[in-house]
Order: structure tokens, then C-alpha cells, then sequence
């Protein structure tokens, strides 16, 4: 179900949904709350809405046009059409039931929002058996092993033959240690300037030798019940709002756009050991906010206060990470803190950005 726009007044309002039964498009209008005599309106299904929006303005150019002259049909005030049958004892069914219950027929199913909840629930759970399988052979509670599916799956991971490579063009002059990777430039401003020799360290390793998938694939990973938990929760609420009014291939690219970035922001800036979805969480409601101010009858629901809490996080995550970076790097207290902050940011900024792309709206080919 989406808004596609308002009209003045009940009898145009009851015109124009009449105008809109006779050419078969389910449909359904309520009084607009912000404005007086003003009534908003609702598409039940997604391939009918560009149609509906045309005629809408057709409508409003020249409501007398003799195409919006249509017999009238048995409603209710509220434009839902009126049960053939009707309850035990003959009373109908309530309207706030009837709108719900017309609203779950018509609701998508929104098959790529699903999707990718199985794949990263489905991935937590071979990462977690391969973790117990790890656990098994290795006693040593100190050493700190990634699973052969995150050696797989993360940005960059330089295996021992990459280093050897490199070794000769590279780590021969001894400006850094043969078994350097990128660690990003945060943990280079942490030691500078005895970490400056760090900045030469190879970046891209395996994608540059066509391991392209790395790219986005640090994002079905996460590390904990709670962690995979908070952004399938919040995939479910922000994913299918945006499934529900683009095209397949439009949130397919929106997807994946912001999470390419925000993991290549987040690689630059701390290497290549980060996992997650929030990133993409992030720029999905970056995505939802710009969409609501520049095309609000596309209707995403999304709450002013959901925005905010987001916002609230993003900032007093980033806020918290300073204050870590200047205690230990005057070596004040070793106040450590292990989320991707950078992906946060970069993908909440993706997101507003690809908002203000026409290509990105409902209306586009």
C-alpha cells in the first residue's frame, strides 16, 4: 500500500476513487489529519501505482473532465468497498478490521528482505560452528584465530603466499615487517610517527587479484547472538519499507552501493577486520529520510523518533571512539572500542545521497 498524493474536498475525493474502481485499481482514501477537507489516498499494489499517480494529476487539472464521470459504486465513507458477506447476525465487519485485513492481502512479500536475513542467519551459524570447531583443537584462550569462513569473507585478507610476493617488492627494503597488512589509519594516527612506515603496508590485496566478492560479503558476518540480533531487527523494519516501494533492481543496487562503501571507508580506516550489516542498516534510513523529504507520497512510514535514535547512536558512537583514540594514544587508559563507526557514517551518508538520485525513485524506468 502507497500514498500517492491528496485531494480538496469529499466529493472530488469520492469522484476520483469511483473514477479509480472503474479502472480496476484497488484503492482506498481517509481524511487527511494536517489539512482540512483533505483527503489522502491509497494504492493497494505496487504495479498500479505510477498509473494511479497519472491520473491523479490528470484529475486535478480538470476534475469535469467527462473521463472522471463514473456510475457510483456501494462504499463506505472511507472508500473500502463494501463485503458481499457480512457476520453472524448480520452486522458487517467493523471498518478498522476490514482496512487490516485488505492491507495483509495486498502486503508484498518482500522475498529479498528475507533473503538476506537467511543468508546472514545462515552464515552466523556456520561461523559459529567452525568457532566451536576452532575452540576444540586450540586450548589457548590468548590466541585469536579467524575462522576459514571469515578468511574467506573479509575485505582483504593477504594469505601467507600474498606476503611472500610482496616480500620481494616490498619488505625487502625493510621499511616494514614481512607479515604487514593494512591496519588502516586509525591505528596509524594511534602510533604516529613511529607508525608512519605502517602507510606502506599493501591495500587491496585479494580484491586486486580478483577476489572482487570481498567488496560486500563482510556484511553477512557477525559476531554474536545480539550483534546479528540488533541488525536483522532493524533490516526487517527499514528493508522492507524500501522492497515495498522500489524495484527489484533498485534496492538490489541501493544495497549494494552502500555497502561497498561504507566496508571500503571502513577498511581504510581500521583494516580489514570488521563485520556486519549496520552499515547498510544505516544507509537504508539515510535512504528512507531523504525519500520522505523529497518525495513524501511514496509514504514510508518510518518515525521521526526512529531517526533520531539512529542519529543519537551514530553521533555518540563516533563521540565515545574519539575519546577512546585520545586515551590511549596519550596512553591515559586503554578504553578499546570494536565497532565500525566509519561504516556507520559513510553508509548513513551513502544513503541520503542515493535518496536525492531520481534514478533511485519509484518512478523510474
Amino acid at each position: 500500500m502507497r500514498l500517492i498524493g491528496t485531494l480538496k474536498g469529499e466529493k472530488e475525493a469520492f469522484q476520483f476513487y469511483s473514477f479509480l474502481q472503474e479502472e480496476k485499481i484497488e484503492c482506498s482514501y481517509e481524511p487527511d489529519s494536517r489539512e482540512e477537507d483533505t483527503f489522502q489516498f491509497w494504492v493497494m499494489h505496487e504495479d498500479e501505482v505510477d498509473t494511479a499517480i497519472h491520473w491523479l494529476e490528470e484529475f486535478k487539472k480538470n476534475p469535469e473532465d467527462p473521463r472522471f464521470i463514473v456510475k457510483e459504486h456501494p462504499i463506505d465513507t472511507q472508500g473500502i468497498a463494501e463485503d458481499s458477506s457480512a457476520e453472524e447476525g448480520g452486522e458487517k465487519e467493523p471498518l478498522p478490521l476490514r482496512a487490516i485485513r485488505l492491507r495483509e492481502k495486498v502486503r508484498p512479500k518482500m522475498p529479498l528482505t528475507r533473503f538476506i536475513v537467511l543468508i546472514c542467519a545462515l552464515f552466523y551459524i556456520w561461523n559459529g560452528y567452525q568457532m566451536a570447531d576452532i575452540a576444540k583443537k586450540d586450548k589457548d584462550p590468548k590466541q585469536y584465530t579467524l575462522t576459514p569462513l571469515m578468511t574467506e569473507l573479509s575485505y582483504d585478507m593477504p594469505t601467507a603466499e600474498n606476503r611472500e610476493e610482496l616480500s620481494k617488492e616490498i619488505f625487502s627494503e625493510n621499511r616494514i615487517g614481512d607479515d604487514a597488512v593494512w591496519d588502516g589509519f586509525y591505528g596509524v594516527a594511534l602510533g604516529w610517527p613511529q607508525s608512519k612506515a605502517e602507510l606502506e603496508a599493501p591495500m587491496f590485496v585479494q580484491i586486486r587479484q580478483g577476489e572482487v566478492w570481498r567488496l560486500f560479503t563482510p556484511v553477512f558476518l557477525h559476531g554474536g547472538f545480539l550483534h546479528i540480533l540488533f541488525n536483522m531487527l532493524w533490516l526487517w523494519m527499514l528493508g522492507r519499507q524500501v522492497e515495498e516501494r522500489t524495484k527489484k533492481w533498485q534496492y538490489i543496487a541501493v544495497t549494494l552501493i552502500i555497502g561497498i562503501l561504507s566496508n571500503t571507508f571502513q577498511y581504510l580506516m581500521s583494516g580489514p577486520l570488521f563485520i556486519g550489516y549496520s552499515g547498510i542498516v544505516c544507509g537504508l534510513a539515510g535512504f528512507i529520510w531523504m525519500r520522505q523529504r523529497r518525495a513524501p507520497w511514496e509514504g514510508y512510514p518510518l518515525q521521526k523518533g526512529t531517526i533520531a535514535f539512529l542519529a543519537i547512536f551514530i553521533v555518540g558512537m563516533m563521540l565515545l571512539q574519539l575519546v577512546s583514540f585520545f586515551l590511549i594514544r596519550y596512553q591515559i587508559a586503554d578504553f578499546s572500542m570494536n565497532i565500525a563507526n566509519t561504516a556507520h557514517i559513510s553508509g548513513a551518508i551513502t544513503g541520503i545521497v542515493l535518496g536525492r538520485i531520481p534514478l533511485f525513485s519509484k518512478g523510474a524506468v
